[in-house]
């Protein structure tokens, strides 16, 4: 079949985390034969596109759609710690792209809300001082002085579509995707703590609304210096931050909805405590095992837009199961963990399948 769209094959494979191999397993073919498939190289038999579907879990329309992926793996858009795999890193972006194609087929019947405008600011505007984008984005969101409450819905009353997502790993902290035409996605581990959640939402807002182009510096230093300043902005939270100990970041924790580290490195920044006191506090939460899993463990904020629209198509247009199977592509997003590689040989020892 020529009007298979040959990327649409490799998105959907990664999305399962499968190898080429594994898809040639699943569909009784040679692994050779998938890489062409996936190259254009050679068209896709009806029969294979079939196998693929089933195998995959995806409608045979998901493969026939021209869409182009969105390169999620630049310096900009995609938080990641060292140590994660590529393929990992494929399958967390895979499932980022086909979520996008879910929300441009769901907002052909549903809207989000737009309400405020969601501004676009380079740090070179503000010659670097990242610290104004933050507090012009208060300002945008309509943001009371002090603590934010719930983040998750503040963004999304703002019209941005927030995904909580098993990535498989606690290696990667989140990405987004900002286009035109589209309200700003976020996709986050769900697999954080509530507090850690609302750091990482903070911080990918941070590269939507400035890394739309050049960084002056180094994105993520940047993303982080806007989430201190937007979390906690420096003017509110300086007085709170006063004789700084364990005693009172534990206290101030729920006030201003971050971690016990977010604090202390806040008042670090702000020059209220020294580096050598942030070591010392550090080294004493460390000996009471309180910097991987800290006390007071704040909820987590589920993100509820994107539900919103699924229940928009089920419940006042009337869509079947099978009818929303059909405008998502798949009733099957993001499980984990993912089928071992099959390790097959003939019996004259050619390698099939790869690992």
């Amino acid at each position: 079949m020529t009007n298979i769209n040959p990327a649409k094959i490799t998105l959907a494979r990664e999305s399962r985390g499968w190898t080429q191999g594994q898809l040639a397993h699943a569909i009784h073919t040679k692994q050779s034969t998938v890489s062409k498939y996936e190259a254009g190289a050679i068209p896709v038999t009806r029969s294979h596109l079939e196998s693929i579907s089933t195998a995959l879990r995806y409608e045979a329309a998901f493969f026939l759609e021209d869409a182009t992926p969105v390169a999620l793996g630049g310096d900009f858009l995609y938080r990641s710690r060292a140590g994660v795999s590529a393929r990992t890193c494929r399958r967390v972006e895979a499932e980022a792209n086909i979520r996008m194609m879910q929300v441009v087929r769901l907002l052909r019947s549903g809207q989000v809300p737009e309400p405020l405008p969601f501004p676009a600011i380079s740090p070179a505007e503000v010659n670097g001082q990242v610290d104004r984008v933050a507090q012009e984005m208060r300002k945008a969101l309509r943001i009371p002085p002090g603590p934010i409450r719930n983040l998750t819905r503040i963004l999304e009353n703002a019209g941005v579509i927030v995904f909580a997502m098993d990535f498989g790993t606690d290696q990667i902290d989140g990405t987004n995707i900002r286009r035109p035409g589209l309200p700003p996605l976020l996709f986050l581990n769900q697999n954080v703590s509530g507090e850690r959640h609302r750091w990482n939402l903070a911080h990918e807002l941070a590269h939507v609304v400035m890394h739309f182009g050049t960084a002056l510096n180094d994105p993520e230093e940047e993303a982080d210096a806007f989430a201190r300043e937007f979390l906690m902005p420096k003017a509110e939270i300086r007085n709170d931050l006063k004789n700084l100990d364990l005693v009172s970041a534990l206290r101030l924790k729920p006030v201003w909805g971050v971690s016990m580290a977010a604090i202390i490195k806040r008042a670090e920044s702000l020059r209220i405590i020294s580096t050598s006191t942030v070591g010392r506090m550090f080294r004493a939460m460390n000996a009471r095992d309180e910097r991987t899993v800290e006390p007071i463990p704040l909820p987590f904020e589920k993100p509820e837009l994107f539900d919103r629209l699924l229940e928009l198509h089920r419940n006042k247009l009337g869509f079947s199961k099978d009818d929303m199977q059909s405008l998502l592509y798949t009733d099957k997003m993001g499980e984990i963990p993912v089928p071992e590689a099959p390790m097959l040989r003939l019996a004259d020892e050619q390698l099939l399948f790869d690992a």
